[in-house]
């Protein structure tokens, strides 16, 4: 018996695959992830409008000091404990601390501190978490210009948000899957490769080095209590961002057809069931994106700020005594009732996504800041007592505007002891796009985050820094600043 393979007859024999080139794939679908690629290499500061740097200095302020906030928190320090192997004479640095990492480091640990009291600003996520770490820590790695620094910030936005609108779901696979997380990642990588700047290759091997090194699409607080401390886990998508455009600028190429690739690509892998690749492109350098970020006026959620401000307004404006509440009736969309309604917070981020938690705060009119998630905060029996006099319910109409408009609505009514009973509706919350913070408000919030940290004294110098950044040659005063001595 022979051993030998059996021989082909020249009617079976095998035609060698046409393979693409992985950067420049032939395929149409492919013809928009290669717009947004060319947009990149090309964006230059010159061309970006004032309004639009404008928006990226004050997102730029408002998370420095959600990240020096969040490093003077319990989980802020066991975070820092976590990376700190003392401080080092070269590195990159971790704003509040004293602390040098390397550039992939240092972006995967700002960006963690930046998330850590859901501080930091809303735009289908949490543009800033990721590129603002990546953008900084990649400026501070390759000694780049601010002005290099503001084009990387607003291209990550750019990038991201369209990733995000190209990569939907529907409501069902949305309730299975994080999805609208996954895009930070590549978010965080073209705001670090624009900052350092390359060829068009370069960007598309960055965009799909991004693409390959997003996590999978965490959820908060739905794998049981108390919450994960990753939460949306973007420290780990601005490394891989970062690292994309530093394994890019070296000419590491990257898997770009994944991008777009329909049957095997990111979108599939993220578990989106609505790919559509036109997004990637659509109205480049006319609509610019940034402009639809929302800074927060309150550390939790985004979904909670209709019901944190409807209930403040009414406290303020009728002087209401929590003592003299007898109940708090909210009505809104049906997430709240089912992934935000907890009357025992167990932790820190567990408040941030409890409802009642929030809104306990709202009614003792407790300053705003990382003071609501406090030891003694959460400890306190006046706050369990007020979550016990909470009710949720859901409203119809919240439910229609939050799946067709996106609106996060919450009509709230407090009823009193002695009889009286306020009510108020909110649509849009303070800092939304729609109803956008000023710079003075922005200022003020981070003057607040700031305080009793190691930077209080120099905070005014910091802003003072941050909002006339385009008018320096260096950011090395910046730096200087934002490290502790």
């Amino acid at each position: 018996m022979s051993n030998r393979p059996p021989i082909l007859k020249a009617d079976a024999a095998i035609t060698p695959p046409s393979f693409e080139h992985i950067l420049f794939p032939r395929s149409s679908i492919h013809e928009d992830a290669g717009l947004l690629a060319h947009f990149l290499a090309s964006l230059r500061y010159e061309d970006i409008p004032t309004d639009v740097v404008d928006t990226a200095k004050l997102i730029t302020l408002d998370t420095l000091g959600c990240i020096i906030a969040g490093a003077d928190t319990p989980l802020g320090e066991k975070i820092l404990a976590a990376y700190n192997g003392g401080p080092g004479p070269t590195g990159c640095c971790i704003p509040g601390t004293s602390l040098k990492l390397a550039p992939s480091l240092a972006a995967k640990v700002n960006a963690w501190l930046a998330d850590v009291l859901d501080y930091e600003d809303d735009a289908a996520g949490h543009p800033s978490a990721t590129v603002i770490p990546a953008a900084l820590a990649m400026a501070e790695h390759v000694g780049a210009t601010p002005q290099q620094f503001l084009s990387g910030v607003v291209a990550g936005y750019e990038a991201g948000l369209r990733l995000h609108d190209a990569t939907q779901a529907t409501p069902e696979v949305y309730r299975r899957f994080a999805v609208y997380h996954a895009w930070h990642g590549m978010a965080a990588g073209a705001a670090a490769m624009t900052v350092v700047g390359g060829t068009e290759e370069q960007f598309r091997s960055a965009l799909g080095h991004a693409a390959a090194n997003t996590n999978i699409p965490l959820w908060y607080v739905q794998y049981g209590r108390p919450a994960h401390a990753l939460k949306a886990n973007y420290g780990q998508m601005a490394l891989g961002g970062l690292d994309a455009a530093i394994c890019a600028r070296h000419n590491i190429v990257g898997p770009f057809a994944m991008l777009s690739d329909a049957e095997r690509g990111f979108a599939m892998i993220i578990g989106s069931d609505q790919f559509q690749p036109k997004h990637l492109s659509a109205e480049l350098s006319t609509v610019w994106r940034i402009r639809e970020s929302s800074l927060k006026a309150y550390p939790c959620c985004g979904f909670l700020h209709t019901t944190i401000e409807g209930v403040s307004k009414l406290v303020a404006a009728h002087n209401i005594d929590y003592q003299n509440v007898t109940k708090l009736r909210v009505r809104t969309f049906k997430r709240i009732p089912e992934w935000f309604s907890d009357a025992a917070p167990a932790s820190d981020i567990d408040a941030q996504f409890s409802v009642q938690y929030v809104s306990a705060m709202a009614l003792l009119s407790v300053e705003v800041g990382r003071e609501w998630y406090s030891p003694a905060m959460m400890r306190n029996p006046i706050v369990s007592d007020l979550m016990q006099r909470i009710e949720i319910e859901v409203d119809p109409i919240a439910e229609k505007a939050f799946w067709d408009l996106d609106q996060n609505l919450s009509s709230v009514t407090i009823l009193t002891k002695s009889g009286q009973s306020f009510s108020l509706t909110i649509d849009w919350p303070d800092g939304h796009w729609k109803r956008p913070r000023n710079s003075a408000d922005t200022e003020t919030k981070f003057q607040r985050n700031v305080r009793g940290t190691l930077l209080e004294r120099q905070s005014d110098d910091i802003i003072e820094q941050v909002m006339n950044i385009d008018r320096s040659h260096s950011l090395n005063k910046l730096f200087s600043l934002l490290t502790a001595i």
